[in-house]
């Protein structure tokens, strides 16, 4: 028979545990319980020190304004957001260790993020299992949406769609009939770069290249000298602006002399800082800000720039995704939680990755988004930027050229 003295110190430890362990951080069965005074987290996971961190700061801030101004109209019941800022240096394997993290959170129950495609896959498959939905701002590789997975959503477009109009655009607008494709060898880069080579083909045109590089190289002058043979009319780079700016600044020092012509990635006022003039020329595609929605925008510029001293466009340009990707969540966290008896907040997980996924009609910076069975929840045209000035220019996109977006 055991002592007295060894239960009653058996008994004692049980009781500190209980009492060490926060009433907020429960999670019975599924059910996040948040307690009177407690805040209602939301992890915001992106780049804040890796190769777009100014484009990460910017997603970073989107989403606190969008939480200031949701907490200011009431929160949920009273209960107000907190965001719990990660960084997972658009890297695959820090994305895994961060979703880790973050799942093994109690009290977080939704993701805004992750932001690069790489490790936005990579979570995802943490998030399913952990059944905690997240809504990504800015990851557009084609198969992230295209796994049947019932927590993963995102606000930005597809690369299917991005592709398929930089490879019309360059073969019907721009008439070249040769191009080359280099790719930055990770989910977003290549997948994207794999789309251009393939519809570009189909239309007629021929592919002299398809290299890869590797973003941990800052000498990209091996790639880019045989290419000088080869005398592609466009060379189109899949990847981020950091890369973008050594590619088309080194490509003069190998006598390379062609159209750069890039992606969302390097839409940003950083490579034409970083490029200067042999940004001049260059073109990236992105998504259109519906004409209905410029206003409000326009509103959100004024506010984003009141509170962190910076134009958003100066930082990058997925805040607008980034505002409505957070609203989304926060709604409905709105739409499910309830309160109890206690007067705590419950959210039942289950039923927050079905409201997520059932999103209709938002009305958001980015246009009026629905998401549909898989998670797809952008809208909103691309578009074809080009650097005239020092400054990102919008081109004319014909109707045409829509069309095969659509298909």
């Amino acid at each position: 028979m055991r002592s007295l003295k060894s239960i009653s110190f058996m008994l004692l430890i049980a009781l500190l545990v209980i009492a060490i362990t926060p009433v907020g951080a429960q999670d019975d069965e599924g059910v996040v319980v948040i307690a009177p005074g407690d805040t209602i987290k939301i992890a915001l996971v992106t780049d804040l020190t890796g190769p777009i961190a100014p484009m990460g700061l910017d997603i970073q801030q989107a989403g606190e304004l969008a939480v200031m101004e949701f907490n200011e109209a009431g929160g949920v019941e009273g209960f107000e957001v907190e965001l719990v800022i990660e960084d997972d240096r658009c890297s695959s394997d820090e994305g895994t260790t961060v979703a880790n993290r973050v799942a093994s959170n109690p009290e977080v129950v939704a993701v805004a993020g992750h932001s690069c495609s790489g490790p936005t896959i990579a979570a995802s498959e943490i998030y399913e299992e952990a059944r905690i939905p997240m809504m990504s701002p800015s990851a557009t590789n084609a198969t992230l949406t295209a796994r049947g997975f019932e927590v993963v959503n995102r606000v930005a477009f597809s690369d299917k769609a991005q592709g398929t109009v930089d490879a019309h655009y360059m073969y019907k607008i721009l008439g070249v009939r040769k191009i080359a494709v280099i790719h930055d060898n990770e989910a977003y880069g290549l997948g994207l770069g794999e789309v251009v080579r393939d519809v570009f083909t189909e239309l007629g045109g021929e592919v002299v290249a398809f290299e890869g590089i590797s973003t941990e190289d800052t000498d990209y002058r091996p790639v880019l000298t045989p290419l000088v043979v080869d005398a592609p009319e466009v060379v189109f780079f899949g990847g981020y602006q950091e890369q973008t700016i050594l590619l088309v600044t080194q490509s003069a020092d190998v006598g390379l002399d062609t159209i750069w012509f890039s992606d969302d990635g390097s839409y940003a006022k950083a490579f034409i800082d970083g490029a200067g003039e042999a940004a001049e020329g260059a073109y990236a595609s992105f998504a259109e800000t519906p004409p209905a929605n410029i206003e409000a925008n326009e509103a959100f510029d004024a506010k984003y720039e009141e509170l962190f001293g910076v134009a958003p466009d100066e930082q990058g340009p997925f805040h607008a995704q980034s505002y409505d990707a957070t609203m989304i969540l926060m709604n409905a966290i709105a739409e499910v939680a309830v309160v109890d008896d206690e007067g705590n907040l419950v959210i039942d997980r289950e039923a927050l990755v079905a409201a997520v996924r059932g999103t209709a009609d938002y009305d958001g910076l980015t246009g009026l988004l629905t998401c549909d069975e898989s998670g797809d929840c952008g809208v909103g045209r691309i578009v074809v930027n080009i650097v005239e000035d020092g400054e990102w220019v919008p081109v004319d996109v014909p109707q045409d050229l829509l069309e095969m977006e659509a298909e």
